[in-house]
């Protein structure tokens, strides 16, 4: 289709002041509609585009409705191109009055009657923010605050790419650090963060998806997640993003992923989430988004699996999920999976990673009812303090911190098979093989039913029984009269020789 810049070079009309200027406009936005590219390399290769640029920036200011939104749609389009972008922000710290008047005029279109205007209004700005020098404009211009205000009032335009173009110049001041802080420092802020979280959900337009990422943004900062949380719309706002990262929409899907998983760095948000209503949902869609076809939707999902995880009870949530581990473990083999993606999957996997069992615990008996036990000390990574128990069959001897301990009032001359394990609140690991030690033998009980069983002149026969507590092998016994040992023998009797007739004698036998 022939271009209206092929008849006329009507871009040299764009530096009058009156009708002509506001034909070349019609025109102009007429060839944009019918071949974008090269209408805005062939504006951009003329000889007088520099002026023409005041001119388009000058008609912004006119009263007129239709005439200020194509100046500004026409501008926000010329910005798209790299070229274009460069040289129409060199004109907003240019030396004429006209460069001052840039963000107030389309912060005025915002207010406009005209819907398209307003749209294109909205439209530019958000192109312009997309460089880190657009920006950085944007943030130092003394009118932002209104900006904001205006941009925030357009989020639940009828006109739903209107709203969207607003989600999306409050996404772009959001990417810096300093944009956030004048989102948050706005004497209207909880109006505007209100106004964000109502926009989310899944639209053709793109403004759920560009509220998630402004809502996420402001996430990352300690500030805005407390001052996110203490809304009242707070448990919508986590439902909606839960219901966006389940949708088929990846670009909403993404960027919901990326707002959760900044209100998960903080505990009360990470705690908001796990008792959410959707909370299995979204845990289960996290293990699905990580084998994306895009690599950073499978990136953003390892990330908040990897936020959740980080904190004790996002853990075990992920543990009674079999799916997520199924997930990580078959991402990690993939052959062609991006490093950063990757490094995201590994540490999942390694908090989650269930205890092993224990290396077999050092046993040293100490005594008849005594023993040490000391053992290797074992690492988790999912945040709960390790506990350690030290068994005897079904009876606990131990549990604490500590790498070893002592075990008294044991019973002597016993058998013990000990064994350890280790333990959070969340689980137990297996039992470590059983160490087979016995304690110490301990003196035997005294004989039993001590006894004469026959007695002449100078000789005694006694007898007795075994003790009742042997405590281990007898040695024999050792018969004594008085505190002279007579003998040592392994019998139950013994014959005492030598004594004096008509006399007393204490006899002992141990």
């Amino acid at each position: 289709m022939e271009m209206n810049w092929t008849k006329s070079d009507y871009f040299t009309q764009l530096v009058f002041k009156d009708k002509r200027s506001h034909t070349a406009l019609e025109l102009f936005v007429d060839d944009i509609h019918t071949d974008k590219d090269r209408t805005v390399n062939k504006f951009l290769n003329h000889s007088g585009s520099e002026d023409f640029l005041w001119g388009l920036i000058r008609l912004l200011a006119c009263d007129a409705p239709r005439v200020a939104g194509n100046s500004a749609y026409i501008l926000g389009t010329i910005a798209e191109n790299e070229a274009g972008c460069y040289r129409v922000l060199s004109i907003t710290t240019g030396n004429k009055p006209e460069s001052r008047n840039i963000l107030p005029d389309l912060t005025r279109m915002l207010q406009g009657d005209d819907p398209e205007s307003v749209m294109n209004a909205a439209g530019t700005m958000g192109t312009l923010a997309e460089t880190v020098e657009g920006r950085q404009w944007l943030i130092s211009e003394e009118c932002l605050p209104l900006t904001i205000e205006y941009v925030a009032n357009l989020l639940s335009n009828p006109n739903l790419w209107t709203g969207s173009n607003s989600a999306l110049v409050l996404a772009r001041i959001s990417i810096s650090e300093e944009g956030c802080f004048k989102v948050l420092q706005h004497p209207k802020c909880k109006e505007i963060v209100s106004k964000l979280i109502a926009s989310l959900g899944m639209d053709e337009a793109g403004r759920g998806m560009n509220a998630a990422f402004a809502i996420g943004r402001i996430c990352d900062l300690e500030e805005g997640r407390t001052s996110l949380l203490s809304l009242p719309e707070s448990e919508k706002m986590i439902s909606m993003l839960a219901k966006m990262l389940c949708c088929d929409d990846t670009g909403a899907s993404k960027n919901a992923c990326f707002a959760l998983s900044c209100l998960a760095t903080n505990f009360n948000g990470h705690s908001r989430i796990l008792k959410n209503v959707h909370s299995d949902d979204v845990i289960r869609c996290l293990s699905e988004l990580l084998s994306a076809e895009d690599t950073e939707t499978g990136w953003f999902s390892a990330m908040t699996l990897h936020t959740l995880a980080s904190h004790p009870r996002g853990c075990q949530r992920l543990r009674e999920h079999p799916e997520v581990s199924q997930a990580l473990e078959a991402a990690n083999k993939k052959p062609d999976l991006g490093e950063d993606l990757k490094e995201e999957v590994s540490i999942t996997l390694e908090i989650l990673k269930r205890i092993a069992k224990p290396s077999v615990p050092i046993v040293t008996v100490t005594g008849r009812s005594s023993v040490e036990a000391m053992w290797e000390r074992t690492s988790t990574k999912s945040g709960f303090a390790i506990k350690y128990q030290l068994f005897d069959g079904t009876k606990c001897f131990y549990q604490g911190p500590e790498l070893q301990c002592s075990v008294n009032d044991l019973t002597p001359n016993t058998q013990y098979l000990i064994r350890l394990r280790v333990c959070t609140e969340i689980e137990e690991s297996p039992f470590s093989e059983a160490v087979h030690i016995t304690t110490d033998e301990d003196v035997p009980g005294p004989p039993e039913n001590l006894r004469i069983l026959g007695a002449t002149v100078t000789q005694l026969k006694i007898g007795w029984e075994p003790p009742l507590e042997t405590s281990g092998l007898l040695k024999g016994y050792y018969v004594y009269n008085g505190k002279h040992m007579v003998e040592h023998t392994y019998e139950l009797s013994s014959i005492i020789t030598g004594l004096a007739t008509n006399s007393n004698y204490d006899i002992q036998v141990s």
